[in-house]
């Protein structure tokens, strides 16, 4: 057998060392490799973890946020759940509200219906009050000229006038002398017609005045040319004033107190009436004090009695300074009656009449706003 060489061995072991060196060298390559491999995994890895804690920081500040908005939510839902119980308590207190406030509008409905007809009938009334007042005033007018009376009675006031005189004594004179009329006491105060008068012979003082005005107005209304009225006043011894024919009043003379180209007008004072004349015409109650200043006469005989509004003379009563003991409370026209002393205040049919009138388009005013409101 032969033997290895010392030199061979240690060339042999030199060469095993060799590969073993290649081997490792070749196995560390890989490692190194695989190391750096791992290596740039693990900074990857590091840097997503870095990502991730910053996102999961962000995340958990974000869940704080929410968090915090969740609970400021929770609080509004809670006032919000509260308000809702709120509305809905609100909401029956407002549904039984409306049916109380249906119930009452359907009962006012029905009052509104009821005085709507309740206010048709005052309107009704009140046609027909102004109906009554419109016959007061026409009968006033009737009543305020003889033209329409028979023949007889306008001859008769025909014989008290003479070229351009009217004598004031003549007319009553002729009616008693020669119709048997005389003053007539009256059942209760009312105002007779002519007709009333002719058949009654007579009446009181404002029935007397009446008829006065209604002859007067006559002759006005038929004189072409313009006649004095003249009344009688007293006089001085042997001074007579004619009457009618053979009758005269003795220590009396006539006094010239207007023409036919004035108005005449009953007056009423201490419970007697007699005739005013005056050149102005009065319309309404307003125009009542024109008469101050207007001479005065005694219809039943024809004397001069006083000029209105003199010193100690009745005067037109004002309001809150009027004696009913003397002043004059009460004018008649020839369509309307001036009453002062039920008012403290003029008043006549024509400002009931305007009155009535108002209220009514007042009252279908009413009615008519009543029943849109109903609607």
């Amino acid at each position: 057998m032969k033997l290895t060489s010392p030199f061979m061995l240690l060339a042999i072991f030199s060469f095993v060392l060799l590969l073993f060196n290649f081997y490792f060298y070749l196995d560390g390559q890989g490692w190194k490799q695989k190391a750096e491999s791992l290596e740039d995994e693990n900074m990857q890895l590091n840097n997503t973890l870095e990502k991730t804690q910053t996102a999961l920081e962000e995340e958990e500040e974000l869940s704080e946020s929410l968090g915090i908005e969740l609970a400021d939510t929770k609080i509004v839902l809670e006032k919000t759940n509260y308000s809702l119980n709120q509305c809905y308590d609100d909401l029956d207190d407002e549904t039984e509200l409306f049916e109380e406030c249906t119930s009452q509008k359907k009962q006012l409905t029905d009052f509104i219906s009821e005085t709507v007809v309740a206010l048709d009938n005052l309107t009704a009334e009140l046609d027909e009050f102004q109906n009554q007042i419109a016959d007061s005033m026409a009968w006033f007018t009737l009543n305020s000229n003889i033209e329409n009376l028979s023949f007889r009675m306008k001859y008769l006031a025909d014989k008290c006038t003479s070229g351009d005189e009217i004598n004031a004594a003549c007319i009553p004179f002729i009616l008693v002398e020669e119709e048997g009329w005389g003053y007539k006491r009256e059942q209760g105060d009312h105002l007779l017609s002519f007709e009333d008068m002719i058949r009654n012979n007579g009446g009181d003082c404002e029935d007397w005045s009446l008829y006065f005005k209604g002859v007067f107005n006559y002759i006005k209304k038929e004189t072409r040319n313009e006649k004095s009225l003249i009344s009688v006043v007293p006089s001085s011894a042997g001074n007579n004033f004619q009457i009618y024919q053979e009758w005269y009043y003795i220590d009396a003379a006539g006094k010239e107190l207007g023409t036919t180209e004035d108005n005449m007008y009953v007056i009423c004072y201490d419970s007697h009436c007699i005739v005013a004349i005056t050149d102005e015409e009065i319309k309404n109650s307003s125009d009542i004090y024109k008469l101050r200043g207007s001479p005065a006469l005694e219809p039943q005989d024809g004397r001069y009695m006083f000029t209105i509004g003199d010193i100690g003379m009745p005067d037109i009563c004002e309001p809150e300074d009027c004696n009913y003991a003397i002043d004059i409370w009460i004018v008649i026209t020839d369509d309307d009656i001036y009453d002062f002393h039920q008012n403290e205040e003029w008043v006549g049919y024509k400002d009931y009449y305007q009155t009535a009138g108002d209220y009514k388009e007042q009252i279908e005013t009413i009615a008519d706003l009543m029943e849109q409101a109903a609607q």
